[in-house]
């Protein structure tokens, strides 16, 4: 039973954890990120918010060892670091970092209010994971399939397989990425969870939730021998075995304690009171005041969460005074998306042109990483809405095709003196061409000359006229829209 609750744990988490990677990867449907608690919280997802607070109390961070895919990962380095008997790595018990775990969610909850996701996202573990699969491990990933392709056709065993396109990332994006890569790595080889049980904001919230798990790893001082084993293998460093107490709020539920107990002293079971001035089961010993503190913590964090999804509804209607800039199809406005986009880049990955591209600072230093639509790069696809269904924190909202095709996100406006027919006498027509509406037509004008002509009210913003335009600089650019 004790390896069961175990193995069932990381066969769970790897089969999430593979879909995940595949939804990065477009082969799923983007239906787990719907489930990550700060894009939930974003979106006002009250369900999904509900269902992990239910969890949470039932199971504690059950959550971090199945759910997060960052947390995953750790698990996926510690056990590669666990392999090498060089590095067989003993734990030992540490006292929570309670200062700061709390500073960074304080942090954390303010910048929420203040309407900064660029700022959560810098964060949030789900959207540090997104960054990191497609910033970073997408492009040697690309250029490793396209390897297996080549080599596939070169041996004709498997004639389905077919060349992906490879979009480079801005190289400051992959910077950030690739110290989030390198910093994470090096955490978890070391010392585990470290990341999960000091710095990540989600893990400090649930676990001040998870002090009031029903169900809990608990020490059975009775049959206990004082081993160590469950505290030098536990990867968050929260089994202290001299007092016989486990620090629920920093345990992530990986049950490994419980598998390497040789008495079965520990147990993932209910939690009872103790009488007398003996600590609790859990070990925790937490003061009445400390316990006040933790639950109003846990509490306004979440009620503050619900309250802001509120705040953001003027905008969401477009009442919003933010400053214009094109947005994908689906955001409303510039004020919703950059209230609600962590950066996660899962649209990104997703858009089969590669108009979307993560932002260094061209939305401002605030919106560092939120995408924005690069038309030198690529154009929106007329009958394409990947990244209105991928969104899972409500920047973009999900449109159904004939919706999208029909949503205007910006005019493409034409300067002559740009043009190729105007410059250089040479006869062109690309933008023309390229248009998915016919917006534009070619007029000849007094000198015999046909120059293109936009049709403003016809015109979605796609971008295709720009991309296509071999003009430097281009002949014809897409401009927000004007304000109403």
């Amino acid at each position: 039973m004790r390896n069961m609750l175990q193995r069932g744990r990381i066969v769970l988490a790897w089969l999430l954890m593979g879909a995940m990677v595949m939804t990065f990867g477009g082969i799923v449907a983007p239906v787990l990120p719907q489930w990550q608690f700060l894009p939930a919280l974003l979106a006002g997802n009250f369900l999904v918010i509900a269902i992990l607070v239910v969890l949470t109390l039932f199971l504690g961070r059950i959550y971090c060892s199945v759910l997060c895919p960052l947390g995953i990962s750790q698990d996926f380095v510690f056990w590669l670091a666990k392999r090498r008997k060089k590095n067989r790595r003993k734990f030992a018990f540490r006292r929570e970092r309670r200062i700061m775990r709390y500073s960074i969610l304080m942090l954390t909850g303010l910048a929420f209010l203040a309407g900064l996701s660029g700022f959560l996202g810098l964060v949030d573990p789900y959207s540090i994971f997104g960054r990191i699969v497609h910033d970073g491990l997408g492009l040697p990933a690309a250029y490793g399939w396209n390897a297996l392709v080549g080599f596939n056709e070169s041996h004709g065993w498997i004639p389905a397989l077919s060349k992906t396109d490879i979009l480079w990332p801005p190289l400051a994006a992959m910077a950030l990425a690739g110290a989030y890569f390198v910093v994470l790595t090096v955490l978890a080889w070391c010392y585990g969870r470290a990341y999960c049980q000091t710095f990540c904001p989600v893990g400090t919230l649930l676990g001040t939730i998870s002090r009031f798990s029903l169900f809990r790893p608990v020490i059975d001082g009775s049959r206990c021998i004082h081993c160590g084993a469950c505290e030098k293998t536990c990867r968050s460093s929260c089994i202290d075995v001299a007092r016989g107490a486990v620090d629920t709020s920093r345990c992530v539920d990986c049950f490994d304690c419980v598998a390497v107990c040789p008495k079965g002293a520990l147990t993932f079971s209910r939690a009872f009171p103790v009488k007398g001035p003996e600590k609790t089961p859990s070990g925790e010993g937490l003061s009445r005041r400390e316990m006040l503190v933790t639950t109003a913590v846990a509490v306004g964090t979440v009620a503050a969460g619900l309250a802001r999804s509120q705040t953001v509804v003027p905008a969401l209607l477009g009442t919003g005074k933010g400053k214009k800039k094109i947005l994908p199809p689906g955001a409303v406005s510039a004020d919703a998306f950059a209230q609600r986009c962590t950066a996660c880049h899962l649209c990104v990955s997703r858009c089969p042109s590669g108009v979307l591209s993560p932002a260094v600072l061209e939305n401002g230093a605030l919106q560092l990483g939120q995408p924005y639509m690069d038309f030198s790069k690529g154009y929106c696809v007329y009958n394409c809405n990947f990244c209105s269904q991928a969104c899972p924190a409500g920047a973009i909202r999900p449109l159904d095709l004939a919706a999208k095709e029909r949503t205007k996100i910006g005019i493409a406006r034409y300067a002559q003196f740009h043009c190729l027919i105007a410059r250089d006498g040479i006869v062109c027509g690309n933008c023309a061409r390229h248009c998915p509406v016919q917006a534009i037509t070619l007029v000849e004008n007094r000198d015999g000359r046909s120059y293109p002509h936009v049709d403003g009210a016809r015109c979605i913003g796609c971008g295709s006229c720009e991309y296509h335009c071999p003009a430097k600089p281009a002949a014809i650019s897409v401009s927000p829209l004007p304000k109403a």
